[in-house]
């Protein structure tokens, strides 16, 4: 079917920040993306950005051996598990800074022990010296008089860089020489570059990209079943060697396979990678049926638990792929006829038959019951199957 234009195209910039010596050591992520206002937007603005300025270029294009500074939103701090690596290589800011709290400096805290340096504002730091001091590593500057010579004298012995953003003229550059700042971003030094994201569709085969989140995240995770799914997605097969290849990963230097490439990355690297990218590429609408789909495919499974004759993982295709037409907007006939599916899954999806179609329909009839309900109450086995899928639908999508 004919390729999809992103909705909320993404431009990033890479502002080039300097140390003292006028030395290009880092970039700074800007990223913009039309129509963001709810937290999915967020998401996929965000890691659009890290798709373009991480995956994409990484050390194999425009970044070189340099740090990326970038400004993540709390949603996405929210889940360590999508930070990008190699965390020596980035220092973070917080997009949308929250009210200093408890949660905020365990956060802080977490994010540091994983090896990312942290960016806070000035403001921040004198509001709450105590609190910020230990838990900072670079310090955003917006005027050189902003901290007074009390708190810059404290700041070296806690290795806390000094950032000024917006240089325009060489008198600005040399104040804030004169109190000792380590990173100048601004116009007088250099301009930044832009990067308009490319007019994508759905990145190529979605029925394996749904089939792929699906097989990261079970138990028994194999790397040839993982390689099966990957080479399917060109895009992600590329990224996934140019992820392996980089200088992080591959120091030896030779050239390795897809197969390698896997092995070398590791599982959690791969599901950070991949559902990065896969979120990059889902629009809002999918990402809704794709919960309602996660739903019924956890419910199928749990309803299948207690017969012995049924493969629970059978179950949860079968649930899934009743809604995977209207997730990938793909007639069921056409779709179905593509994918090596157990006949016996087409065979309750397509027409009920067989006890997986028993199940599927248990499920439909419990989810228009709870529609339809108002006073009535399911009953109570179909109830915690139900609550337990549910849980298990947004585990997964928080991941995403």
């Amino acid at each position: 079917m004919p390729e999809q234009a992103n909705l909320y195209p993404c431009t990033i910039a890479l502002h080039p920040i300097h140390d003292a010596d006028h030395a290009h050591v880092a970039d700074r992520l800007v990223y913009r993306s039309s129509g963001v206002s709810e937290t999915d937007d967020i998401m996929v603005a965000t890691a659009r950005a890290l798709t373009s300025a991480v995956y994409e270029l990484g050390d194999c294009g425009l970044l070189g051996e340099r740090t990326l500074f970038i400004d993540l939103p709390m949603v996405w701090l929210d889940h360590p598990e999508l930070l990008p690596t190699p965390a020596s290589r980035l220092a973070i800011g917080i997009a949308d800074m929250p009210e200093v709290d408890d949660g905020l400096l365990a956060r802080l805290d977490d994010i540091r022990e994983r090896g990312y340096r942290i960016i806070l504002p000035a403001n921040l730091l004198k509001s709450h010296l105590e609190a910020i001091l230990p838990r900072t590593d670079i310090i955003r500057m917006t005027a050189p008089d902003e901290l007074d010579a009390e708190i810059l004298e404290r700041l070296p012995a806690h290795d806390i860089k000094l950032l000024v953003e917006n240089i325009e003229q060489r008198e600005e550059l040399e104040r804030y020489r004169e109190i000792g700042c380590s990173y100048y971003n601004g116009r007088y030094l250099a301009n930044p570059s832009f990067i308009a994201s490319p007019l994508r569709g759905r990145h190529g085969n979605r029925a394996a990209q749904i089939r792929l989140i699906r097989a990261l995240y079970e138990d028994d995770s194999d790397v040839d079943r993982l390689q099966e799914l990957v080479v399917q997605i060109p895009h992600l097969h590329v990224a996934v060697l140019r992820r392996a290849n980089s200088v992080y990963y591959n120091r030896s230097g030779s050239e390795i396979d897809l197969r390698r490439a896997m092995q070398v990355l590791g599982l959690i690297e791969l599901r950070r990678l991949i559902l990065t990218l896969t979120l990059g590429s889902l629009q809002p609408s999918s990402r809704i049926i794709l919960r309602m789909a996660l739903i019924r495919a956890f419910m199928c499974r749990n309803l299948s638990v207690p017969f012995a004759g049924l493969d629970t993982e059978d179950a949860f295709t079968t649930g899934l792929f009743s809604m995977m037409d209207a997730l990938l907007e793909e007639d069921r006939d056409t779709l179905f006829a593509k994918l090596p599916l157990n006949p016996l899954i087409i065979r309750a999806v397509k027409d009920r038959s067989g006890p997986l179609g028993a199940v599927l329909t248990l499920c439909e009839n419990h989810e228009r019951q709870i529609e339809d309900s108002i006073n009535g109450m399911p009953a109570d086995r179909l109830q915690r199957c139900y609550m337990s899928a549910l849980a298990s639908a947004r585990a997964l999508m928080n991941n995403l």
